[in-house]
């Protein structure tokens, strides 16, 4: 993986992978939080669904990259008209045409939302979504923010959503910053922190309110809230309230450039390592100490580590080193799966609504566990393969090639 916005930017390896297995995780977690809820042990699924907080942080660090670096230069380099570009057919390609398939052919979407509807092992609720409006709202990614949309159609893909909102705040934070370094490289390195510090607060504070509605509604239960077709579920999903996710990662991009230009050469990687194991095992340890009391606040301590486990992979990179977290990130089949998780997260749950209507899983059981991930990863890796090969990468090759003419 290497960012393309400037010549000579370091080869970043070892992530691929690591999406690829963030994205397995949460196949997984679905798949036995669907077939095997009663066999599954308690929180465990809830555990791995956190591997999306893992592309949440990996999207500060890639997506904040190219505008650090500006910051660091002080010179302007990122197109707005171009990075916007890149951003929509990197999301929009892919899932227009796989919502279209598996709404209008396949018919298994969400017509209400998932939470309130759907039925572990049974495909209720689903089948093709016609009102116009609702129609509409997903082919624009916006259903998230209507509680009466909310979990509708592909249910997985508010993360979308939420991605394109960072994706349009980034700018508007980071390019104001860049010419006021006055060549000050401590300047730089303050300013270029400002947008991830913003976004920190702006995260904790959203995740604070949106707990706090939910003090106020306990009917709801917290995944009710979290997910259902109210308005704490609305802010709960948004920007709001995970924009903490991304600070983390943008954090990591900023000392990640800082290490290019020399900076910090004194932290040697032992001591690297130490800090960051610890930074993991703590943020880890406290995601799961309030995964029942502050459900809300699971996700930033699994962005703490999750940041400090990339700042462990990337910073050889900026030493111009090489690493075994590298080397491990690099094993071609976890890697390719990291590839084109983008349409193997958005596939997984067409398949699983479908397996259940056909009645492919069994019973739930350890036998389950193991099974439903197996068949639901195998069918949605082989359709992943198709979208990305004939949807994603034209769309990014066309990207490619205009930036080659300018």
């Amino acid at each position: 993986m290497k960012t393309r916005d400037v010549p000579g930017a370091h080869y970043l390896g070892g992530l691929d992978g690591l999406r690829g297995i963030a994205c397995l995780s949460v196949l997984t977690a679905h798949c036995w939080g669907h077939f095997a809820p009663a066999t599954t042990p308690g929180g465990v699924a809830q555990v791995l669904s956190q591997g999306l907080v893992v592309f949440f942080a990996m999207s500060g660090l890639l997506i904040y990259l190219p505008f650090v670096r500006d910051i660091a230069a002080g010179e302007r380099r990122v197109s707005v008209a171009g990075y916007t570009r890149r951003r929509l057919a990197r999301v929009y390609p892919a899932y227009l045409v796989i919502f279209l398939i598996s709404n209008f052919v396949l018919q298994a979407v969400y017509r209400t939302n998932a939470v309130d509807t759907a039925s572990p092992g049974s495909d209720v609720g689903s089948g093709m979504l016609t009102d116009p409006l609702k129609l509409v709202l997903n082919l624009g990614l916006l259903q998230t923010f209507f509680p009466d949309t909310i979990q509708t159609g592909l249910n997985p893909a508010w993360s979308l959503t939420t991605e394109l909102c960072f994706y349009a705040v980034l700018p508007l934070l980071a390019i104001p910053l860049v010419r006021r370094t006055r060549g000050s490289s401590r300047r730089a390195f303050v300013l270029a922190m400002l947008p991830a510090l913003l976004l920190l607060v702006v995260g904790l504070g959203g995740r604070a309110w949106a707990e706090h509605l939910y003090r106020g509604r306990p009917q709801l239960g917290a995944f009710g809230a979290e997910f259902g077709a109210n308005g704490v579920a609305v802010l709960s999903r948004s920007l709001l309230a995970l924009a903490d996710n991304f600070a983390f990662g943008m954090m990591v991009a900023v000392i990640f450039v800082w290490m290019e230009r020399g900076v910090f050469a004194s932290w040697s990687r032992r001591r690297l390592v130490t800090l960051g194991t610890a930074i993991i095992a703590i943020g880890g340890g406290l995601g799961l100490l309030v995964h029942d009391s502050h459900p809300w606040f699971m996700g930033t301590f699994i962005a703490l580590a999750s940041a400090a486990l990339l700042l462990l992979i990337v910073e050889p990179s900026a030493r111009g080193e090489r690493s075994a977290l590298v080397r491990w990130g690099s094993f071609r089949p976890i890697e390719y799966v990291g590839e084109i998780s983008l349409s193997v997260y958005l596939w997984h749950y067409p398949l699983i609504l479908l397996a259940s209507r056909w009645n492919l899983i069994g019973h739930d059981s350890v036998l389950t566990m193991a099974w439903s991930p197996a068949l639901i990863g195998a069918a949605a890796i082989g359709l992943g393969t198709l979208t990305y090969r004939f949807v994603e990468k034209p769309a990014m090759a066309g990207r490619t090639a205009r930036m080659r003419r300018a």
